[in-house]
């Protein structure tokens, strides 16, 4: 609802009505006086729908005042937009500071802050999102899938007709990115019996979706959002088919679009291959991994040190970035293998990664200097002193881990231990969170001790003596001088991306290159050809070292146990809403936890080979696993994961026959209530999302977790900011400077205008965001040309949802950009002119059902 100005805003206003029947059409009252007496004499109460909109005419008594609301919300608005552009905070994170700061400013009452979460747009978005989950928790999904299979034949262009139409049909009850991860391993499935590249079907099945939703006010969220606009602005809302005449032709005509013509604009990339004996209903590699040529293996000697140790002791993939993901030992071999596999002699691993690579560090040189307190007379003559000091409680230090501090580059030091109580922790120092109190035995430069003692958050600075260093370097410390070879791969890395002081728990007290030395370098440091390295570290990481330099490349080429079909592969990507996005392998000990192995990732048109284990997980990632079967088996019911290699038994049958009917009635029963105006569609949404849960379709756990929280609370806290855009006279100015924009293209030239300064921002902006914020501008222009609001927000509302010229546009392009394996380009190629395909299509229809 568009609210009048607060008290003594408007010296005068122009005030349109458009309740129906009250006034004639076009009618205005001209009022003279403060805003209170305004509502007095038109006996209009304040909160009434039918006071549909307010124009300044005389500015204001304090012009101050509202120049000043008016910059304030502009500079928010302008803000947030740069946030989400720049992705440095979550969209729904920046969404509640907005809500914040216009409360704090006083911009919206308490009341009008807090009334997002209430809205019926936002409760309905919600109830959608289960109803969605209901429908695909019951095999009702699959069933339309497994028809899909059938009808669209292996004709590419009748395939991507097919698929369009039938993702679009779904969409336009069920919430879109939830179709398109429904659809997703239907479709690559398709690609595979068929022999088609996926990167011919995923991206129309992708638009398929978001088409879809055009074509009803429930298909997505920016819709509703469109229609709660205006019926909050005192017009008539939409029903639930008002969509359909506009959204229907769209996905026809655009599917059409993309089927026969623009599928020539599509990547060309064919199946690389199969793996030897898999027949049809095998899983097939769509992306040339590069595995082929990076395998090889390597034998355990009878006196290698490494034997009685595990596998996470050789820490080859977190030093080289190897992978083992088989071991043969005799006539046996395991593949199921977890950190904690021991080796035992005449071992033969099979591995994924840089032969190179391992032959270099062969060539690594480590020659021990010192060991005890014999390390700490050493690196005196560097001039190397040790101190012994104790954090302040108002040290920035305290609550961080030690990884997080940068300490070695804020003080040119080392922190070797943490005295702790009792206790004197060494272990895993960079994981350790520091405390108030605890006391920090560092090696430092002697120029840098000042640092400590006149720094602030520091007390108790005392040198270590000659009698306490013992407790500085114990006897299993030890001092290496470690050569890296000419031309070795760690040339031009830095410290951090090396993984020598992560992973084999080495400190680099200095490095001696050509140009001179440097003491206690930074993760940012980055090695020079020939480089000596003075390091230390514990006994164990010199007999690491000599470990591994005792295996031998087989040359004997053993039968590989991908090639013998031992071992199970699949390719997944991250479903919608996976709790791994942002996480690295190695943070969620991938191996122990799934007991499959990360072969590759294929990451847009690329493929990630080596050191699998520092790479965090993105959404859209492709991911090439291998393992047991049955381990392969359970990923199928993981939230987490949407298995792309899909076989028969995956495809059977509907999962709960009765429950897919009672899903089905449901949802039918729901659009019913609503077409006929019996329910509300909030109430009615709800109404069926308690009936699926009661018949146990999905569990309450199970509907909690497939609302896409992120975009409920984009909604919620962005509805704010539109009434505080309208309550400030924003909207108003923004749409004066449209009105100049456009007045020498008339009418017309405003909705074309809005439609495609809308289609340009969703590569940007959240869509469902863009809606609430150009929906106030759209119905002030609208009031002010004299065009019926219902087609100027129909208009802004499909702007917003075709959403295809861009893969960060809508989730749905994302999904499937890894499984594709497309790359930006080719979405602006395809996406912009099936958006322009769109606009034409839908912007006359509008203009005939308005006119």
């Amino acid at each position: 609802m568009t609210r009048l100005p607060r008290k003594s805003a408007l010296n005068s206003i122009s005030l349109n009505i458009i309740k129906p029947g009250l006034v004639s059409d076009g009618a205005g009252l001209f009022c003279w006086g403060e805003v209170d007496r305004l509502e007095m004499i038109g006996r209009v109460p304040p909160d009434n729908r039918w006071l549909a909109s307010a124009s300044v005419f005389d500015r204001m008594a304090d012009p101050s005042l509202m120049n000043y609301e008016i910059g304030f919300v502009l500079t928010l608005l302008a803000m947030a937009l740069v946030l989400f552009v720049s992705e440095k905070l979550r969209m729904d994170l920046v969404a509640l500071l907005v809500l914040s700061v216009l409360a704090w400013a006083g911009l919206v009452t308490t009341d009008q802050a807090l009334a997002g979460f209430s809205n019926p747009a936002v409760v309905t978005v919600w109830a959608m999102f289960i109803l969605s989950a209901g429908l695909s928790a019951t095999g009702v999904a699959d069933v339309i899938g497994r028809q899909v299979f059938r009808i669209a034949g292996n004709n590419e262009p009748r395939m991507i007709l097919t698929i369009m139409l039938a993702t679009g049909g779904m969409s336009a009850v069920m919430n879109n990115i939830g179709v398109a991860a429904l659809m997703l391993p239907v479709v690559m499935d398709m690609a595979r019996r068929t022999c088609t590249s996926p990167s011919r079907l995923l991206m129309p099945m992708a638009y398929g979706s978001l088409l879809g939703g055009l074509t009803t006010m429930i298909g997505t969220p920016p819709n509703l959002v469109a229609a709660t606009a205006l019926e909050q602005a005192g017009y008539e809302p939409f029903t639930l088919f008002s969509f359909a005449p506009i959204g229907v032709p769209a996905l026809v005509i655009g599917s059409l679009f993309v089927a026969f013509i623009g599928r020539h604009l599509l990547p060309k990339k064919m199946p690389q291959k199969f793996l030897d004996g898999v027949d049809a209903a095998g899983p097939m590699f769509e992306f040339d991994y590069e595995i082929e040529n990076r395998r090889f293996q390597l034998r355990v000697t009878s006196d290698s040190p490494l034997i009685g140790g595990t596998l996470e002791d050789t820490r080859l993939g977190a030093v080289l970035g190897i992978n083992v993901y088989a071991v043969r030992r005799g006539e046996v071999t395991h593949t199921h293998l977890v950190s904690d596999f021991v080796i035992e002699g005449g071992d033969v691993l099979f591995l994924q990664g840089s032969i190179e690579e391992f032959r270099d560090f062969l060539h690594w040189q480590a020659f021990e200097m010192a060991r005890g307190r014999e390390i700490a007379e050493l690196l005196a003559l560097q001039k190397i002193v040790f101190l012994s000091v104790y954090l302040d409680q108002d040290s920035d230090l305290v609550g961080k881990k030690i990884s997080e501090t940068g300490f070695a580059a804020r003080f040119s030091s080392h922190i070797l231990a943490v005295r702790r109580g009792d206790e004197t922790l060494r272990e895993c120092l960079p994981d350790r969170e520091l405390a108030s109190g605890d006391g920090l035995l560092i090696e430092t430069r002697h120029d840098h001790v000042e640092a400590f003692t006149h720094g602030q958050g520091f007390s108790n600075v005392e040198r270590i003596g000659e009698g306490q260093i013992d407790e500085v370097y114990p006897p299993t410390e030890t001092l290496f001088e470690l050569i890296i070879p000419q031309e070795s791969y760690l040339t031009g890395l830095s410290l951090a991306e090396s993984g020598l002081a992560e992973t084999l728990h080495l400190r680099v007290v200095g490095i001696a290159h050509t140009s001179g030395s440097t003491y206690f370098p930074t993760g940012g440091h980055h090695f020079q050809s020939g480089d000596k390295l003075l390091v230390h570290g514990s006994r164990d990481t010199a007999m690491w070292l000599r470990g591994l330099q005792s295996l031998q490349v087989s040359e004997q080429g053993e039968r590989d146990p991908l090639d013998r079909n031992e071992l199970g592969h699949t390719e997944v990507t991250l479903s919608p809403g996976s709790h791994l996005v942002g996480k690295s392998v190695k943070d969620l000990d991938f191996r122990r936890r799934y007991g499959l192995q990360i072969l590759a990732v294929w990451r847009r048109g690329n493929a990630l080979t080596d050191h699998l284990w520092r790479v965090k997980l993105e959404f859209g990632d492709a991911l090439l696993l291998s393992g047991p079967r049955e381990r392969i088996e359970t990923l199928t019911s993981d939230p987490d994961f949407l298995v792309l290699t899909r076989t028969a038994a995956d495809v059977a049958g509907v999962k709960s026959k009765p429950k897919a009917i009672f899903a089905s009635m449901v949802m039918l029963a729901v659009v019913t209530c609503v077409l006929f105006g019996v329910l509300p569609i909030a109430v009615a949404a709800i109404g069926g999302v308690v009936a699926m849960v009661a018949a146990r379709c999905l569990t309450m756990d199970e509907a909690y977790q497939s609302i896409d929280w992120q975009s409920v609370f984009l909604i919620a806290c962005m509805i704010p900011l539109g009434t505080a855009m309208q309550e400030t006279g924003a909207a108003q100015w923004i749409a004066q400077g449209v009105e100049a924009a456009a007045r020498p293209f008339g009418a017309w030239g405003v909705v074309i205008g809005l439609y495609i300064i809308t289609a340009l921002a969703t590569t940007i902006v959240p869509t469902t965001a863009l809606v609430l914020i150009m929906a106030p501008i759209a119905i002030d222009a609208a009031s002010r040309f004299g065009i019926h609001p219902h087609m100027i927000i129909m208009a802004v509302a499909m702007a917003a949802s075709a959403s295809f010229t861009s893969p960060i546009s809508h989730p749905a392009n994302v999904l499937v950009m890894g499984p594709g394996g497309y790359r930006f380009i080719d979405y602006i190629k395809m996406g912009l002119l099936l958006a322009v395909v769109v606009m034409i299509t839908v912007l006359p229809i509008i203009a005939l059902r308005n006119g």
